[in-house]
């Protein structure tokens, strides 16, 4: 059964105190700085210790995983009270967890889910189900372009199960129409300029496409951009991206990108911060699953989420 991350929890945090004497000391890992999602989760992260009165020691793990295990084992080392990672890739997990339970330190995962065959006890994960994520935005995308239309895919990390899962999603809803079908997919990696290269390689390779699907905003954003350098009218094609991301707003609001998918970075970051100080006290979760629900995003209701 699936637990759903309320207010109610964060509020029970607020008035019910540390049970700890001391001062908690979160060691936190993140994939990327330099990523708009990222930042926005770092920022969450870094805000709800501050309001729950915890100290943290904050990794940026530069989109190296190589790197990011280094941090890790140093945070390992340093004996932190519990351990929040936004991984960089999910090869990484099964060290993770090895190290994290060996030294008894309690692990979260956010964003981006391990998936292990079975969580040890002291771990958990923080995030949004994947298999919402693609097909919320692609059922979108195939009901206003009215159910027909070539679809390009732009893939993120393909080493993220995350991009994976969303470009399966993806997969399975233009399957289920007949007058549409996938033409190309590529991996952007998640990057805005990957994202711009590609798109302008398709259009001057005369790929027939309307529909553009990216895994995430950045790479929407991207194809807009390469759209426009390659000559064409973005709002004369369908551009979906995921996040919610204020940049992706923006350009919803302009009548370029039709459809994004709210990942709320900010409720899986304060749950996070809740669910690792409540294992650091030695509290028992109902499920090492926490779910932050994804949200379909329209022009329609666009202004909800700004």
């Amino acid at each position: 059964m699936k637990q759903w991350l309320t207010l109610a929890l964060g509020i029970s945090f607020l008035t019910a105190g540390l049970a700890q004497a001391a001062t908690p000391l979160l060691g936190v890992a993140m994939a990327k700085y330099d990523d708009n999602f990222q930042t926005i989760l770092r920022n969450g992260v870094q805000k709800h210790a501050a309001v729950l009165d915890a100290d943290i020691f904050m990794e940026d793990g530069h989109d190296s995983a190589e790197l990011q295990m280094r941090q890790f084992r140093n945070l390992v080392n340093s004996k932190v009270d519990a351990i929040v990672v936004a991984m960089v890739n999910a090869k990484s997990a099964p060290e993770m967890l090895r190290l994290a339970s060996a030294a008894k330190i309690p692990l979260v995962f956010v964003n981006r889910n391990p998936a292990p065959d079975k969580w040890p006890t002291q771990t958990a994960f923080v995030g949004s189900d994947e298999l919402e994520s693609g097909t919320l935005q692609m059922e979108e995308l195939a009901r206003r372009a009215n159910y027909k239309g070539n679809v390009v895919i732009l893939v993120g990390d393909p080493n993220n199960k995350s991009s994976l899962m969303r470009t399966e999603d993806v997969e399975k809803v233009v399957a289920k129409y007949p007058n549409m079908k996938v033409v190309q997919k590529k991996v952007g990696n998640w990057e805005r300029s990957q994202a711009a290269a590609i798109v302008i390689d398709w259009v001057k390779a005369g790929v027939d496409f309307s529909i553009i699907a990216a895994n995430n905003d950045e790479m929407a954003i991207g194809a807009i951009m390469g759209l426009e350098k390659a000559g064409k009218n973005a709002k004369d094609y369908w551009v979906g991206g995921i996040d919610g991301t204020p940049d992706g707003l923006k350009l919803m609001a302009d009548g370029k990108m039709a459809v994004s998918v709210f990942q709320d970075a900010i409720g899986q970051a304060n749950g996070a911060v809740e669910v690792a100080l409540r294992l650091a006290r030695g509290e028992s979760l109902d499920s090492p699953l926490i779910w932050v629900p994804f949200k379909l995003i329209t022009p329609e209701n666009r202004q909800e989420f700004e």
